[in-house]
């Protein structure tokens, strides 16, 4: 079992890791279409919507990078003067809900997808690219969130049970 939950839990890291390269393209994109727009007058056709995609890209895939380092959102006031075990129960006890959103997201992302993949589906705008790796990328970070909420959930199971 722990082979199984470090297998995830590497995914997590390195996934977070590789990902966050993408931060400095998306820094290059912006940067370089604000000073095409402000600074001559001339913004491209594809800086803004690129813009979109790669920082969806980054939220989507982080997910499970952020859920392994803890830093999520949580009511501090409570959770922090817990004890481990007290907010491993917490934790368990709010999973039922993290399991039906992402599971819900994965499903529409994941259907979403292939719609959009089948019928050859553009963004609609001047540029066009095709939407599916979009709503793919979507689909691929809820299932690595899904992963590191189930790694989380058997480690918090260990820990309310060894006390």
């Amino acid at each position: 079992m722990r082979n199984f939950l470090s297998i995830i839990e590497n995914i997590s890291e390195w996934t977070g890791k590789i990902i966050s390269v993408l931060f400095m393209v998306t820094v290059i994109v912006i940067a370089f279409e604000v000073v095409m727009r402000y600074g001559f007058r001339d913004p491209t056709l594809w800086g803004f919507e690129t813009m979109i995609y790669l920082c969806a890209v980054l939220y989507m895939i982080g997910g499970a990078y952020t859920l392994y380092h803890r830093q999520h959102v949580n009511v501090d006031v409570l959770y922090n003067r817990c004890s481990p075990r007290q907010k491993a129960i917490l934790d368990l006890l709010t999973y039922p809900f993290f399991v039906l959103f992402v599971g819900l997201l994965l499903w529409a992302t994941t259907e979403r997808f292939w719609d959009a993949f089948t019928m050859g589906e553009g963004s609609g705008t001047v540029w066009n690219p095709p939407i599916s790796p979009m709503f793919l990328t979507m689909a691929i970070g809820c299932l690595l969130l899904m992963l590191q909420g189930l790694a989380d959930f058997i480690r918090n199971v260990y820990r309310v049970l060894n006390k």
